[in-house]
């Protein structure tokens, strides 16, 4: 009889192997390798040497599994992988090779007998192996009254079987973990946030370079996605939509992208998003403190601004916790210089040294005040 190997690449079919793999019953091995006709010494050794392999096979699929989970698969929020393929189909390609000869190894453990008739009609393996779904007679004797080679093939299938098991949980787990992000838009949303911020450290040069070129970065998802916008969709329901349907490409596109057109309508740039966020209030307050601080003379020693002036500064500025004191200082030397600053800002070191000295309450509160009602003075006068 010739039977049907074909899998559906569904999970509905992932569990049904899953349910199938995870028994070594012996009766059904017994009963098997007699439906099979494995009634040889030559026989039994090939199929012992054929579940060796398959089993070096499965385990080296399944390394490769953990590594894409432990790779950050779920985490991310677009990935090469689910453009062609949902996550289903694309985990059951990469244990191609576990699967096929699992199945292979059920077909050798059905009934050998030709089929009565001219029907071309195919019985699927796993409903016809008698390790798998098909009824099987039990044993009188067991494994007992078999030559040894019997049991070495027998601890060898339980083995091989226990691995496809591993392999297939391992492919449910990252399967009902994709699905539960997809139903819960918050979750998606946060994996949507996290990407970003990574897309956004990593592309910051570029990122600048479109900004100071005024490029055009209008594109096709960005489109897409103001129109659900427009909709009125959530960002948490529109990230549910898009989690692990965009390639890394697409997405990288479409941040950069986002982020070059924000900074644009905002009038701000991305080293200022960096600092102050979504906060432009407060980066033009900087912005005009810093082209007019020379009025209120803060020279300190040789033409240079001080360390405490500048430690005093940066606290009035109330930067973002997540950026360091070292690029707001580099910021602020650029614009202060760029806009007529005629003094030279002291090096870093000597800013940080202040900073310390403020942390510590060494600088006095009455100071500090003072400080921050001269600069709001100044942002008062010419901020308009």
């Amino acid at each position: 009889m010739i039977y049907d190997r074909h899998i559906d690449k569904t999970e509905e079919e992932l569990r049904n192997l899953r349910d199938v793999f995870a028994r070594d019953d012996v009766d059904r091995f017994i009963d098997g390798l007699e439906s099979g006709r494995i009634n040889s010494e030559a026989k039994v050794i090939g199929f012992t040497n054929f579940i060796r392999t398959s089993d070096g096979l499965t385990q080296l699929e399944y390394a490769r599994l953990k590594q894409l989970k432990d790779e950050g698969f779920i985490e991310k929020f677009a990935t090469n992988y689910n453009k062609r393929y949902n996550t289903c189909q694309l985990l059951m390609n990469k244990m191609r090779s576990s699967i096929s000869r699992g199945v292979e190894m059920l077909e050798k453990l059905c009934e050998k007998k030709r089929s009565n008739g001219k029907s071309k009609s195919k019985r699927r393996v796993i409903n016809s192996s008698k390790m798998g779904m098909s009824p099987y007679n039990s044993s009188l004797w067991g494994l007992e009254h078999h030559k040894e080679s019997v049991h070495t093939l027998y601890n060898e299938i339980v083995s091989y079987k226990n691995h496809l098991t591993d392999c297939i949980e391992l492919c449910l787990y990252i399967i009902e973990e994709v699905a539960y992000i997809r139903s819960h838009p918050e979750k998606a949303q946060e994996k949507h946030e996290n990407s970003r911020k990574k897309v956004l450290l990593n592309n910051r040069s570029v990122i600048k370079r479109f900004i100071d070129m005024n490029a055009d970065m209008e594109n096709d998802l960005m489109e897409q996605v103001e129109a659900w916008r427009r909709e009125k969709k959530s960002m948490e329901e529109i990230s549910a939509m898009l989690y692990h349907t965009l390639d890394e490409n697409e997405y990288n596109d479409w941040i950069i992208s986002e982020e070059v057109m924000a900074a644009r309508r905002q009038g701000i740039t991305n080293q200022e998003r960096a600092l102050w966020g979504d906060n432009k209030q407060q980066v033009m307050r900087c912005r005009t403190a810093y082209a007019h601080i020379d009025e209120l003379k803060p020279e300190g020693q040789e033409g240079h601004i001080g360390g405490k002036y500048l430690a005093l500064l940066h606290k009035w500025s109330k930067v973002q916790p997540s950026r360091g004191l070292e690029y707001w200082h580099t910021y602020f030397t650029d614009f202060y210089l760029a806009n007529g600053g005629k003094l030279t800002p002291v090096k870093l070191g000597a800013v940080k040294k202040a900073k310390t000295q403020l942390l510590m309450g060494e600088i006095e509160e009455k100071e500090v005040e003072e400080f921050n009602e001269r600069m709001d003075d100044i942002v008062n006068k010419y901020m308009k």
